[in-house]
């Protein structure tokens, strides 16, 4: 459980208001370069740029012996020339998006980095997510592919009207280096799609955000809290340690409206996994999510399926995602819904020639899926 890992007191510590909590999570940090293999760790859980950016808040006789030093500085302003060039492309993604008279909300690394991080470039990303209106979901992929973006082939329908009916999110690679993919969500949805956060919601209580003249949107604090717990809960076996920084970070820094947030977490019953994760910060920060907060998310009681699904056993991804059918699809939906999935299009399977080189081997490999646990 990555909640568990060492490193994730002091690195937590970086972001104190107090600059010599800061101080002393430095030199904590700085002693552990010199062990073998810790290096390589801190670059895995990508924290190097944010390590280096909080020493140079201190003089070397503050800090002490720094060794890798040259290296923290390296990974530093690679993370910084990266950002600018992921701004820029972010920016160029929301104007071709807006000429098509589709409004954006940014997601994750490329809203967090700005609300939640003195420096940006303390908070790399690798891809741009963003939301934008079911309704608007054929207009941004015309638009995007007349701008030289290719839709990935996994994102290709299973069989015609299936993304459209069905699908929650698809990704594309950029014409251009920087940000290697664009993930278009119409909808957020984790755990095997059991749980979601619909637009329309999240559009309500969206706020306005300047990207270099561009007015784009970002969640409100409250979802955005949820989101991160959903994402985080979602991928637990795979998460970095930077995950846990910016949900710290956004329980510390965001006025959260804590009536308004039970009261959605409700409305869209996430309870469960939110709790899960909410109990892990509350080890590490004592007090940092309001005890009267833990105890009425814990009031909800979850059905024998959640339990499974909370439980993180094999074939969970599995039991999650008929679930999801049953909770969120229409009865009579199911028939087309099943047949694409069990038995995708011709073109899609020429089209993934590459991933499965038979039906066969398309089968066998979402029988596999089935079997995880997210």
């Amino acid at each position: 459980m990555i909640f568990t890992h060492p490193l994730v007191p002091p690195v937590l510590a970086l972001g104190s208001a107090d600059p010599r909590v800061r101080l002393q999570a430095v030199r904590q940090i700085v002693r552990q370069l010199s062990v073998p293999g810790v290096l390589d760790t801190l670059r895995q859980h990508r924290l190097t740029p944010l390590i280096y950016y909080t020493l140079t808040q201190f003089t070397r006789k503050e800090v002490g012996k720094m060794p890798l030093l040259k290296e923290l500085r390296a990974d530093y302003f690679g993370s910084l020339s990266l950002y600018h060039i992921q701004e820029r492309e972010t920016r160029l993604l929301g104007e071709v998006l807006a000429a098509a008279g589709v409004e954006v909300i940014l997601l994750k690394g490329a809203d967090i980095r700005h609300r939640l991080y003195e420096d940006p470039a303390c908070r790399p990303m690798s891809d741009v997510d963003v939301l934008i209106s079911p309704a608007d979901l054929e207009r941004a992929r015309t638009a995007l592919e007349q701008q030289g973006y290719t839709l990935m082939p996994r994102d290709i329908d299973l069989r015609s009207g299936f993304t459209t009916q069905f699908g929650w999110v698809i990704t594309y690679k950029t014409p251009r280096g920087g940000i290697p993919f664009v993930d278009i969500h119409w909808e957020i949805q984790e755990a095997g799609t059991f749980y979601r956060l619909p637009y329309g919601y999240l559009r309500g209580r969206a706020t306005v955000r300047e990207l270099g003249g561009l007015s784009m949107l970002v969640l409100a604090p409250e979802h955005l809290v949820m989101h991160l717990c959903l994402h985080t809960f979602d991928e637990l076996e795979y998460n970095t340690i930077l995950k846990v920084v910016d949900l710290e970070r956004a329980l510390n820094r965001f006025p959260l409206d804590w009536d308004f947030f039970l009261d959605d977490a409700n409305r869209f019953r996430v309870q469960e996994p939110i709790l899960w994760i909410f109990r892990d910060i509350d080890h590490l920060r004592p007090g940092l999510v309001p005890a009267s907060v833990l105890e009425k998310l814990a009031a909800h009681r979850p059905g024998w399926a959640e339990r499974f699904i909370l439980r993180r056993q094999r074939n969970t991804l599995l039991v999650a995602s008929i679930m999801a059918l049953w909770r969120h699809v229409p009865v009579k939906a199911w028939p087309a819904y099943l047949q694409a999935k069990i038995w995708p299009s011709r073109a899609y399977l020429e089209v993934n020639a590459g991933s499965f080189s038979s039906r066969t081997d398309y089968l066998n490999h979402i029988l596999g899926r089935a079997g995880e646990k997210s």
